[in-house]
């Protein structure tokens, strides 16, 4: 069964009254003067919270309460939608979040209408062998937006907006999809990696549904889909992205470790998680070659991996001396702007310099 909720794309809803609760004493005044002054009709409820008629003002109203309240007094206020305020149910709990997410959905407009026409564009990045780095045997996954007239919109921007709208489970399924259909299209037969972002998943045997449903809809084994954990200095819970690990894995999907080496985090995860392929973050790969210090814990993490049983990829390589110090360290697969970089179509075998065999 397929998580609804992370299917269907929220429409901003400004019909009825808008609750706040603020938490500071200060934060409520700076909000009362600004609702008087600008005309809105609002009410004072019960524990010092407010009620604000949306009526056909939802959109001015959260320009002004994120030109009058700092970022941090927006995630501490919380706030909810209601028909009637007298009317409260427990059943409306769910539906309270932050004032921050209900103005950054109110920002994300153009946001919500790319996701309802999947304007979502793959590039695919080669990964290679370091014995023939000349032919890609897998590739990376990276999402692109497109903007109404044909524009590429970058992932930072694409996601950062996702990630301050509480949109970033939608963007997440929606791109991991997206991977999938599109390498079909582009006829790719090798192991493609796909990012996920483990927060984003709250309940993996429902959240995955749709990821899992559209792979086992391609041609290819599930053993050509390696799921890849990004963002992995940012998680709070270890044992809920086993539980997300264990879903892929029971469905026969290898995974992935990204940026290892990017913070404590990650490299703490690496004893627990025992992933499949390791992917160095490129900030231990950069100069490498010339620094003895990153050469000998880079050495390290490659003992580890191995030691577990996965395979190390490197990622981000530019120059040829950092090719150079790869080719010879043990590591075994490699990708960065020096082979190729992310494009649509991917790059292919033929396209790739020769000089780049091992």
């Amino acid at each position: 069964m397929a998580c609804t909720g992370c299917e269907i794309i929220p429409v901003p809803v400004y019909a009825g009254t808008l609750v706040l609760a603020p938490n500071l004493p200060h934060t409520r005044k700076k909000m009362v003067r600004m609702l008087a002054s600008e005309g809105f009709d609002y009410q004072h409820l019960e524990g010092d919270n407010l009620g604000i008629a949306l009526e056909d003002r939802g959109e001015a109203l959260m320009a002004c309460l994120s030109a009058v309240m700092s970022p941090t007094e927006q995630e501490a206020c919380r706030s909810v939608v209601v028909r009637d305020p007298r009317d409260f149910a427990l059943a409306q709990l769910s539906q309270i979040r932050p004032l921050r997410a209900l103005i950054s959905l109110a920002d994300s407009a153009w946001l919500l209408e790319l996701m309802r026409q999947e304007r979502i564009l793959v590039h695919y990045q080669p990964i290679m062998s370091v014995s023939d780095a000349t032919v890609p045997v897998a590739y990376e996954c990276l999402a692109r937006g497109r903007s109404e007239t044909g524009e590429l919109i970058p992932p930072g921007k694409l996601f950062g907006a996702a990630r301050e709208a509480d949109l970033l489970h939608h963007l997440d399924r929606l791109t991991r999809v997206a991977a999938i259909e599109q390498a079909g299209q582009h006829g790719l037969r090798t192991p493609l990696f796909i990012n996920f972002n483990p927060t984003s998943i709250y309940d993996p045997a429902y959240c995955l549904a749709t990821t899992i449903n559209a792979a086992h809809r391609s041609s290819l084994p599930s053993s050509n889909f390696v799921f890849e954990v990004v963002e992995s200095d940012a998680i709070q819970s270890p044992d809920h992205l086993l539980g997300i690990l264990s879903v892929y894995r029971e469905a026969g999907f290898p995974v992935a470790l990204d940026d290892l080496g990017a913070g404590y985090g990650s490299l703490n995860l690496l004893s627990r998680l025992r992933p499949d392929y390791v992917k160095l973050d490129m900030e231990l790969i950069r100069n490498v070659d010339s620094d003895r210090y990153k050469a000998n814990l880079v050495q390290g993490i490659i003992r580890a991996v191995k030691d577990n049983g996965g395979k190390v990829i490197a990622e981000g390589i530019e120059t040829e001396a950092e090719w150079h110090w790869v080719r010879d360290s043990g590591i075994d697969l490699v990708q960065g702007y020096y082979f190729a970089r992310p494009a649509a179509p991917p790059p292919m075998m033929e396209r790739l310099p020769a000089h780049h065999r091992a």
